[in-house]
């Protein structure tokens, strides 16, 4: 959600028919609006390291406008403005459908994406041709009206008990709808550290963004009047997620322009308010993955294969790391590699792996009660006592397997 602003003059003959009845001196025109979107968004693996994303957003706008003369005194107007008039709109943007590969380069997690912008969203005739008619017409459009391709590229590293990414997006525009409109070419990216700041399952984020939007045409013609002519705009602001139950997430992003340049007079975008919620849906219960390849004498088993009940039993003189996981937590992925590298490494720790299915298997409840976010890691002391136990980023939970593990001897 933002709320944005412009202002810009107009005289006739370009106020409109009236101009053809009467002189009308040279007015502003004070536009606000109030933007909002909706984002509807699954994503759904399909192979090791592919998936298929497909987002649709729900769009809402509301614009009022505001008369003055050129020195800022309000005016009312007796006729018809063709340019602007009160109004709230709403609809469906374009659909965006997604390949989605990750994959690990060195400490890197690499994730690279493929699509295509489906002109599902409403568009507009030439709004300066009916202008130019003395005819009403409408410059907010919700879609582009072409099929454009996506791309987008993103480098993650955890470095502990932080993380930090940086991401680029694009979407480009290569012909004119049927009414004469090419958007221009949008290009995001940005810069996103990450850190639970000592809690469990919270995220807290900082992120700084870039948002670059090339110049729109009307048959092959960028418009000199309003509309996009190309701007630059950086963002900085916190973020943070939090769990909402069992496979529930609450994230809140706050961004503030800290720095913009725009060609001619365009919309001032001083603060962006994102708001989203997330579900997991388990939908791959009962496929099996195949598991990293392990040392031999790494000491790891898997106690627990499909969240039935069982007893976990330490070992003796050894720190044993109880890893709860199920095959629909990406984040217990990596964090089983580290685990499964750090037993080849310590003949001292022992790794048991629990897979808990959902939270509602006889090993959840029996083990797990109250818990809802994973992974979840328990690890018991050489001497049979418990250390620790929480749920956590990957990053979290290794911190804190560091901290218990004894030095390899």
């Amino acid at each position: 959600m933002s709320r944005a602003v412009a202002v810009h003059d107009e005289e006739c003959p370009d106020i409109g028919p009236i101009c053809q009845v009467r002189p009308e001196p040279p007015q502003q025109h004070h536009i606000t609006l109030w933007l909002a979107e909706l984002w509807i968004l699954a994503e759904y693996g399909i192979a090791p390291h592919f998936a298929l994303q497909a987002s649709l957003p729900l769009r809402l706008v509301d614009t009022r406008t505001q008369f003055t003369d050129l020195g800022g005194n309000p005016i009312t107007l007796d006729y018809e403005n063709i340019h602007h008039r009160n109004a709230t709109l709403v609809g469906f943007g374009d659909v965006q459908l997604w390949v989605h590969h990750g994959w690990r380069l060195g400490e890197l997690l690499v994730s690279e994406k493929l699509g295509v912008s489906i002109p599902t969203g409403g568009v507009e005739p030439n709004p300066y041709r009916l202008g130019e008619e003395g005819l009403p017409h409408q410059h907010i459009l919700f879609g582009t009206g072409t099929f454009d391709p996506l791309l987008g590229l993103s480098l993650a590293n955890d470095f502990g008990s932080w993380q930090l990414s940086a991401w680029a997006q694009a979407q480009i525009p290569l012909y004119r709808n049927k009414y004469g409109y090419q958007a221009g070419t949008r290009i995001l990216a940005g810069l996103l550290g990450s850190s639970g700041l000592g809690t469990v399952a919270t995220s807290f984020r900082l992120a700084l963004t870039v948002v670059q939007e090339f110049a729109e045409r009307w048959d092959g013609v960028v418009p000199t009047t309003d509309g996009n002519q190309g701007r630059t705009d950086l963002f900085l602001g916190p973020g943070i997620t939090i769990p909402l139950g069992a496979d529930w997430g609450l994230s809140i992003d706050l961004r503030g322009r800290v720095w913009g340049q725009t060609v001619n007079a365009q919309l001032s975008l001083p603060v962006l308010l994102e708001i989203s919620i997330g579900r997991l849906f388990h939908l791959e219960q009962d496929v099996d993955e195949a598991h990293p390849v392990t040392r031999p004498e790494a000491d790891v088993q898997d106690v627990v294969d499909q969240g039935e009940a069982a007893k976990l039993v330490p070992v003796p003189g050894k720190v044993t790391v109880f890893d709860f996981w199920a095959s629909w937590c990406e984040a217990c992925k990596p964090l089983d590699a580290e685990l499964r590298a750090r037993a080849a490494k310590n003949p001292r720790m022992a790794l048991r792996r629990v897979n808990v299915v959902d939270f509602d298997s006889p090993i959840s409840r029996q083990e797990l009660p109250g818990v809802s976010v994973l992974p979840h890691l328990r690890i018991i002391g050489e001497d049979g006592r418990a250390l620790f136990e929480a749920s956590g980023t990957p990053g979290q939970l290794l911190e804190a397997v560091d901290r218990f593990l004894p030095p390899v001897p």
